[in-house]
């Protein structure tokens, strides 16, 4: 008689508790994923921003690294009779969204003539899926047979103007530029626009950067 009334006072979870723990649970676990699904999206964004910030920052330092080098060297540096392919002109068109420019760019004797372009993409012929509209760069020896086909370029830019030019006194010089061998300073800007959006703003990731230099030998 009394096991029967020791087991009788035995308690346990009722099944309308044990269900109520389950969804508790439920509920914490559900919140803890959905924050590292959160986090997840969140560092995708960022990556991507950070991937744009750095390839606008490496196309910007070789524009700068170019533009130095603009003109050098002279034909004040030669005697008389010096070959045409070893005297850089400088600064040859400026429109805004295009550059051509003479110089020994690389630093290895040989003068090149490098042009900063811009391709919409509108003729891209592959392979892989069309990465333009973008802005190129492409160097081909001065005197070389061309065209030149070794680029490197920023994909996806937002516009189609890029370049803004001003002469000794900082004023602005209007594009396209009549006289080039005015143009003492060019500034760039480029805005690229990533292949996703933002999941909380839900606009476009874009990222924006300015650079400028001098044309020191211009």
């Amino acid at each position: 008689m009394s096991m029967i009334k020791k087991q009788a006072n035995q308690k346990g979870f009722t099944l309308i508790e044990l269900l109520m723990v389950v969804l508790l649970l439920s509920i914490v676990v559900g919140a803890v994923f959905s924050q590292i699904e959160r986090a997840q999206v969140r560092y995708k964004v960022e990556d991507q921003r950070t991937d744009l910030t750095q390839q606008e920052r490496e196309f910007i330092d070789q524009f700068t690294r170019d533009l130095h080098q603009t003109g050098y060297p002279s034909v004040s540096m030669f005697a008389p009779g010096v070959a045409a392919n070893s005297v850089a002109a400088g600064l040859l068109s400026l429109t805004a969204n295009d550059v051509i420019m003479e110089g020994d760019v690389d630093g290895d004797g040989v003068v090149e003539t490098v042009e900063y372009s811009y391709f919409d993409g509108s003729v891209w012929a592959g392979p892989g899926p069309n990465p333009c509209p973008c802005i190129r760069r492409s160097s081909l020896a001065k005197g070389a047979a061309g065209p030149a086909t070794n680029f490197t370029q920023v994909q996806n830019v937002i516009g189609a103007a890029f370049f803004t030019a001003f002469d000794k006194n900082g004023n602005t010089i209007p594009l396209p530029a009549v006289d080039p061998s005015k143009v003492r300073s060019i500034q760039i800007t480029l805005t690229t626009q990533g292949i996703s959006n933002d999941n909380d703003s839900h606009q476009s990731i874009q990222v924006t950067m300015t650079g400028m230099a001098r044309l020191v030998n211009n």
